[in-house]
């Protein structure tokens, strides 16, 4: 088998691995420099650490969300609830200047904000490192807000839900 092959085998394998990794679903937000909301769903987000509080993203480098989040140098995860696959796919297929159109969002100090998202959590970008084909920020957290519901996740292609134990 050829190195080509083997790394088209390890990428294959690589992703149905990861396609069982069931994830957490969230759209991540800013502005443009004239105001306009900006965002995509991202399953590629994750706590880093208590203290400071901050998190990571990773981004494709090509994502419409990138250019605007780094000149904005703040962003907004909010986390979606169960009932709204519709709300994310819709962020995953519709063209970014009509993405907000389908859900209920409100500007708080200058970020679009989900409102039925069940945690919402507004951040500064802290670093940025290119990494592959994405770019990883670091975002430190300026503030949560955690109304609570149940989860929307993926996993295998499809969204679902968990329901938390007593």
């Amino acid at each position: 088998m050829s190195q080509s092959d083997n790394q088209a085998a390890l990428e294959g394998d690589f992703r149905a691995a990861m396609r069982l990794l069931a994830s957490g679903v969230a759209l991540v937000t800013t502005s443009d420099a004239a105001g306009a909301p900006c965002g995509i769903a991202m399953t590629a987000f994750m706590s880093l650490s208590m203290d400071p509080p901050s998190l990571l993203l990773a981004i494709n480098r090509t994502a419409s969300l990138l250019a605007p989040l780094e000149a904005n140098g703040r962003f907004a995860v909010n986390i979606l609830a169960a009932d709204q696959a519709q709300a994310c796919q819709t962020f995953v297929t519709a063209p970014p200047d009509t993405r907000f159109d389908t859900l209920a969002w409100r500007m708080d100090d200058g970020l679009p904000l989900v409102e039925s998202a069940i945690a919402t959590i507004l951040c500064r970008v802290e670093h940025t490192a290119d990494f592959g084909s994405h770019r990883v920020i670091t975002g430190v957290v300026d503030k949560a807000v955690v109304p609570g519901g149940e989860p929307l996740v993926y996993v295998d292609g499809r969204y679902g839900q968990v329901t938390r134990g007593e």
